[in-house]
């Protein structure tokens, strides 16, 4: 794999840039296996954060010290919500007018309470599986590729932190559990601020973005 310029990350992970990768994506179907793309997105300075959300990984409760006067963004012990300091709710504030916030009385950590939910569906650009639970949700793979309409990109501009409740595939709406969103601004903003996260973000980008998925980074994935 190495010889097409694909870097391994495990036996069955590459990463690289689609040029390096479609040389052995086509080596490995050539040999009977699937192998599929996986696209990851990273803005660059001449993307606005308004033409962009993302997801976070956020630190779990409890595994990140708390420093006066460091803003810090934590997910719940029960994975339920997010948690946030002074400095943090302080630093979203000019950005995120939609969240409602909670003081806990336990340790004065604010409580992300309710956030707004995006008017429309994600489109997911790039399925792959689809599994139904027994709630009706829907658990959806994709190849990396989630797309903000135009609409979902104003909403969340304007409230900062939203929750995504819907996908569309094909034209076809699915319930799934709820995804919270944060705006291009507020990843920016925290971003700019040192906020740590367990991984990086993981970014939603308008049609545009999606369409010309050439030219970013991939990674690719084999199973036998």
């Amino acid at each position: 794999m190495t010889a097409h310029g694909a870097v391994p990350r495990d036996p069955c992970q590459w990463t690289g840039t689609q040029a390096a990768l479609l040389p052995a994506l086509s080596a490995l179907r050539a040999r009977g296996l699937q192998a599929d793309l996986l696209y990851t997105f990273s803005p660059d300075e001449e993307d606005s954060p308004t033409s962009y959300g993302a997801e976070l990984c956020l630190v779990p409760e409890g595994a990140a010290p708390l420093q006066q006067g460091r803003p810090v963004l934590l997910d719940s012990e029960d994975e339920e919500t997010v948690l946030a300091n002074d400095a943090l709710t302080d630093l979203l504030a000019p950005v995120a007018t939609g969240p409602e916030w909670l003081r806990r009385q336990t340790d004065g950590l604010w409580e992300l309470a309710t956030a707004p939910t995006l008017p429309e569906p994600v489109v997911v650009a790039g399925a792959l599986e689809f599994d139904q639970g027994t709630t009706g949700l829907w658990m959806i793979a994709h190849d990396g590729r989630r797309v903000l309409t135009p609409g979902n990109l104003d909403f969340l501009q304007r409230r900062g932190i939203a929750v995504a409740e819907t996908y569309q595939v094909d034209g076809e709406t699915y319930p799934v559990a709820p995804v919270r969103m944060f705006s291009g601004q507020v990843v920016e903003r925290l971003l700019a601020h040192g906020v740590e996260f367990s991984d990086p973000p993981v970014y939603l980008v308008e049609e545009a973005a999606s369409d010309a998925a050439a030219v970013q980074d991939v990674s690719g994935r084999s199973r036998s």
